[in-house]
């Protein structure tokens, strides 16, 4: 129901998005009270968005609940840093720094959403380090992330998540504000997680399932957003815009398949390809995005850009 008035809202696939929410819903809850609502929205807006690149179903209502979700968010949780809750375990109201976080991931993924995207990620970042940053490792120069307001304690998942975030707009912006802290914060990550793959937060247990696979996605996220960080003696794949169905790395050779009929790859390789091949067609050498491939030096090795039609390719070194 309408958080207001108790109408109905639209329901989508057994999710339910409101229009009219007014600014008193986004007032802090005392302790004793649950929690109205939550800005936990930005995963169903890219449920969405995929959704309605499928071109089947519902198309209309997927449309029109995308847009109620992104205004709501745009509206008033950007604009007022209610970025609260998300936990399960946690039945009154607290910030997090997920929820905010994860909004700017998806404005960078999706600027021409959001003609302010630059002031809406930087303004999130403040927020987070003014909420959010733990000192208690400043002696080895670094500062981390805590989770939320009601539970402050620095995350492996948390800090990689921010770190890879921050990467992210220096790679769309050239502000260099965050790096610095942002891959001290991926390396003290690290030291959250045991040999055999066990998560711990530091002042805490082992720690529920968020530490494995979310982890992990923070720091394939921030080689793509810096290239610079991913290893240096072997080939590596580091983005796609499609989903990649199977990729193969071979001594002469890199064959992958994607699910859609066109797609953009960028890959670390040790040296420059001889040719790219793309069902069967030959891609041409181009000097920037455009359909093709492109090759920019690194340090050692470089970075590969191909731009494609067709689901699969074959890269020959």
């Amino acid at each position: 129901m309408n958080a207001e008035t108790g109408e109905p809202g639209l329901i989508v696939d057994n999710v339910v998005w409101y229009e009219g929410m007014s600014k008193d819903i986004h007032k802090e809850n005392p302790a004793n009270k649950k929690s109205t609502y939550t800005s936990n929205w930005t995963g169903t807006l890219n449920l969405f968005s995929a959704l309605m690149s499928l071109r089947q179903g519902n198309l209309d209502a997927y449309k029109k609940a995308f847009d109620i979700g992104l205004t709501w968010l745009k509206s008033y949780p950007a604009k007022t840093n209610k970025w609260g809750p998300f936990f399960e375990d946690v039945p009154r109201w607290s910030d997090t720094q997920i929820n905010a976080i994860t909004y700017a991931m998806f404005l960078l993924q999706h600027p021409d959403l959001d003609a302010e995207w630059r002031t809406t990620v930087k303004n999130i970042f403040q927020w987070v380090h003014k909420e959010f940053d733990d000192k208690r490792y400043i002696q080895y120069r670094v500062i981390v992330t805590d989770e939320q307001t009601v539970y402050r304690v620095p995350g492996n998942s948390h800090s990689s998540r921010q770190a890879s975030t921050e990467l992210m707009y220096w790679s769309k912006t050239g502000d260099t504000s965050y790096n610095r802290n942002a891959i001290r914060e991926l390396n003290w990550a690290t030291y959250m997680v045991d040999e055999d793959g066990k998560n711990f937060y530091p002042t805490d247990d082992i720690w529920m399932t968020d530490g494995y696979g979310d982890y992990v996605r923070h720091y394939l996220r921030a080689m793509a957003a810096a290239p610079q960080l991913a290893p240096d003696n072997s080939d590596h794949l580091l983005c796609s815009s499609s989903i990649v169905k199977k990729i193969l790395y071979q001594p002469a050779s890199i064959s992958y398949s994607i699910f859609d009929s066109a797609s953009k790859e960028t890959f670390r390789l040790q040296k420059k390809p001889k040719e790219i091949v793309s069902n069967g067609n030959a891609l041409k050498e181009v000097a920037d995005s455009t359909e093709g491939w492109n090759w920019k030096l690194l340090d050692k090795g470089g970075l590969l850009l191909v731009n494609h039609k067709g689901t699969e390719v074959v890269i020959t070194k």
